[in-house]
């Protein structure tokens, strides 16, 4: 004999206090103070439902350029929003939900997107990002399984949770007084809104646009002169001086920029640098030469791929090896030094192409210069070139991974709305679950971004009087300075305005091995950051004319 499940049939409507003029969506409501969770439940106990909050908050909120729909602004702007629902029991007079019936209770947030619906997910506690949300109306907790009849069974472990993001929903049982002197019962759910999160792509690659991704690789190309990029000449072809990028240690200058990019971007030569295996392993085969013992015959030989072996015997040390003792060196690595003394020296006369030859390469203990050669093929530009271009997107990819994306974003059509739902234990104790219809979902709403204007609220910040500068010890904030960077700011001649000549001459002593603590008052800190803001925005005021949209000062009566 089969008996059949007998559920206990409830209902997720609207909260009494809306009534029917606000249609019958779940309540949503704004605070503007952070103590919102005791304030909503005082204004349920005292039936203050009359207030901003529950009323004409959401008219105060249409400032949206795409449409009508209220913007919500975000706890940055100091305004919390809490979710509100009633749950019944789907009966005749809709009796409120016995309290203990409940087992939990929570809420999904949705996003609207071109007519689909989207679910927030996760896995193994980690934010998967939106995905497209289920048809059917299942839990969304996936370790919970849904029988047949409608019956969530128990786990014995309390697995990581994998799943559609919820947030809980709190029980509230409130009186109302009817207008016969009655009174009823009502079983509320509230829950605070949360407007943050964010999540990672596992897979970048399918994140990155395939056509911006080649314009970046254009462009990449385009930085580094011919034969390891193609930037100039136009005609693009190998030719002999190509083969030898440092002749007697001085580098050509398309040699000086590629050194440059690797050390600067890439730090090849560096100590667990990730993803310079490849170029690591290349450039070790890129040797040098000692042309003073290369015998005459030699030295007229032209260096291709038929020839290179009769060079090997005069290798010494790569290119890798080369830039690995240079940075072996640390804070005294020559290499650097030296990009840094020919930069000086193009900026000098007007850019590298003006000047006239670079300086011999450094040796890499820093005592000497190069005196060899470095010899390579066509074939050898042209993995370099590839090589690079692999190396970028690794980085591009690398970084893409690590960028959190905002789980709201303010895209015309991205619209959000909240579904509740509720856990309850039928007539023969099991538990089911319940879920919102269409009608008691809330209000389709925006969400503002962090710098929105027209969501941001008055920050007041103090000026101090000039006569409070001299008061006083400078006791307002206090910086914890070790002893070399200490010395560093006492050798700075503040006299000679910004520029070289206000550094120190030499290198400053490294300490005593003692640190110092100095402190500064904070009203001279906050009228210094007045007026190098003030100077900022007169300067950009002068390229973008931005003063009508970025300062507002207004006469305005001390306060008591």
């Amino acid at each position: 004999m089969t008996i059949a499940q007998n559920l206990h049939a409830i209902r997720i409507k609207a909260p009494f206090y809306q009534g029917t003029e606000s249609g019958a969506h779940c309540g949503l409501h704004r605070y503007l103070d952070a103590d919102f969770v005791n304030r909503f439940k005082q204004d349920i106990q005292r039936g203050t439902f009359n207030l901003p909050q529950f009323t004409t908050w959401q008219n105060d909120e249409r400032h949206s350029r795409h449409d009508l729909n209220p913007v919500l602004r975000l706890p940055l702007h100091r305004a919390f929003h809490l979710v509100c629902c009633e749950v019944v029991c789907e009966r005749l007079g809709y009796p409120a939900l016995d309290p203990q019936k409940i087992t939990s209770a929570g809420f999904v947030i949705r996003k609207k997107v071109n007519n689909r619906e989207q679910a927030w997910m996760v896995e193994d506690g980690e934010a998967l990002g939106w995905q497209d949300a289920p048809t059917e109306l299942r839990d969304p907790d996936i370790h919970r399984r849904l029988c047949a009849n409608g019956v969530l069974h128990k786990r014995s472990d309390d697995a990581t949770y994998s799943g559609e993001e919820i947030h809980p929903l709190h029980v509230l049982k409130t009186t109302q007084t009817l207008k016969d002197g009655t009174k009823k019962i009502h079983t509320l759910l509230f829950g605070y809104l949360p407007l943050g999160g964010f999540h990672y792509h596992r897979d970048p690659a399918s994140a990155i646009d395939a056509t911006s991704q080649n314009d970046v690789a254009t462009a990449a190309g385009e930085a580094l002169p011919w034969p390891f990029g193609y930037r100039k000449p136009l005609d693009k072809t190998w030719r002999s001086e190509h083969s030898q990028p440092i002749h007697n240690g001085r580098p050509s200058k398309a040699m000086f920029e590629l050194l440059r990019l690797l050390v600067n971007r890439y730090h090849l030569g560096e100590e667990n640098v990730a993803g310079n295996s490849a170029l690591q392993k290349y450039f070790s085969g890129l040797h040098f030469y000692d042309f003073k013992h290369l015998p005459h015959a030699l030295h007229k030989h032209s260096f291709d791929e038929g020839s290179a072996g009769l060079f090997k015997p005069y290798q010494k040390g790569n290119l890798f090896q080369y830039l690995k003792d240079c940075f072996a060196q640390q804070d005294n690595n020559p290499l650097v030094k030296w990009i840094i003394a020919q930069e000086k020296k193009a900026d000098a006369v007007g850019g590298l192409d003006k000047l006239g030859q670079l300086d011999k390469l450094p040796h890499s203990n820093g005592s000497d210069t190069l005196h060899t050669t470095l010899q390579i093929l066509a074939s050898d530009a042209q993995e370099i070139r590839t090589l690079l271009d692999q190396r970028l997107r690794s980085q591009t990819l690398a970084q893409v991974k690590e960028i959190p994306l905002p789980k709201f974003t303010q895209n015309a059509s991205d619209l959000y709305q909240v579904i509740p739902f509720v856990r309850h234990r039928n007539d023969h104790g099991k538990e089911q679950i319940q879920w919102a219809d269409a009608s008691a979902r809330s209000i389709l709403f925006r969400v503002a971004a962090p710098f929105d204007p027209e969501a941001s609220r008055p920050s007041l910040i103090q000026m101090p009087s000039l006569s409070d500068l001299k008061r006083g010890m400078a006791k307002g904030v206090a910086m914890i300075t070790p002893g070399d960077t200490f010395n560093l700011m006492n050798s700075i001649k503040f006299n000679k305005g910004i520029s070289e000549d206000a550094l120190p001459d030499k290198e400053p002593d490294p300490g005593l091995g003692i640190q110092w603590i100095c402190s500064f008052s904070l009203p001279v800190v906050t009228l210094i950051a007045m007026l190098i803001l003030m100077i900022m925005i007169s300067l950009l005021n002068i390229i973008f004319f931005w003063m009508p949209w970025v300062r507002i000062c207004l006469p305005f009566p001390k306060m008591k």
